[in-house]
């Protein structure tokens, strides 16, 4: 292989960075600093993307704020009249109820809960109400009752598994374990 001499250029006119010598000699032309220089186009450009992205992850730790169950309007509440109303009259200003008694027909509950939850975190619940509204024998409102988060009580959940009879089988016994197990059609051997 032969030496080339000073200033000869590659085998497609290109120098050692791959630059050709016209683009060497482009007015604007300053070597690195020409590709770090940003016109004013390009850096609103990025600076609204950047803005953008911004915006999206401000958007994304916004908390969600979930409202489940049946809450009803105060101001229906208040224009129910203990001794006055009946369960008709209740439906029809509060709507049907989330759950009734379990043993009865004469207590119905109208439960609600919000809750916020922000990014990938456990929700948190900020309001609970529960309405109970209960009815004498006749389906006349006898008194109504309002319970908050407050009242609620923490149940103790117990961790413990029941034990089942029999062998725990790794995948691998599980796939081979049935291999000469099945007989063909009309082989009687015993099991």
């Amino acid at each position: 292989m032969t030496a080339r001499p000073a200033g000869a250029y590659g085998p497609r006119g290109k120098d050692a960075l791959g630059i050709a010598p016209a683009a060497r000699q482009h007015k604007g032309y300053n070597g690195f600093e020409g590709m770090i220089r940003m016109t004013g186009r390009y850096r609103r450009t990025l600076l609204a993307g950047v803005i953008v992205a911004v915006a999206a992850t401000a958007a994304a730790c916004a908390p969600r704020i979930d409202q489940r169950g049946n809450k009803p309007d105060e101001e229906q509440v208040v224009q129910i009249n203990p001794g006055v109303d009946d369960k008709n009259r209740v439906a029809e200003l509060i709507g049907t109820p989330s759950t009734i008694s379990t043993f009865d027909d004469r207590t119905w509950y109208y439960i609600s809960k919000r809750t916020e939850t922000t990014a990938f975190f456990d929700p948190d619940v900020t309001d609970q109400e529960v309405l109970a509204i209960n009815f004498d024998e006749s389906g006349v409102v006898q008194n109504m009752r309002v319970y908050g988060q407050e009242d609620g009580r923490t149940i103790a959940y117990v961790d413990r598994t029941t034990p089942t009879e029999g062998n725990e089988l790794t995948i691998i016994q599980q796939l081979l374990g049935n291999l000469g197990r099945f007989n063909p059609e009309g082989d009687e051997r015993p099991n």
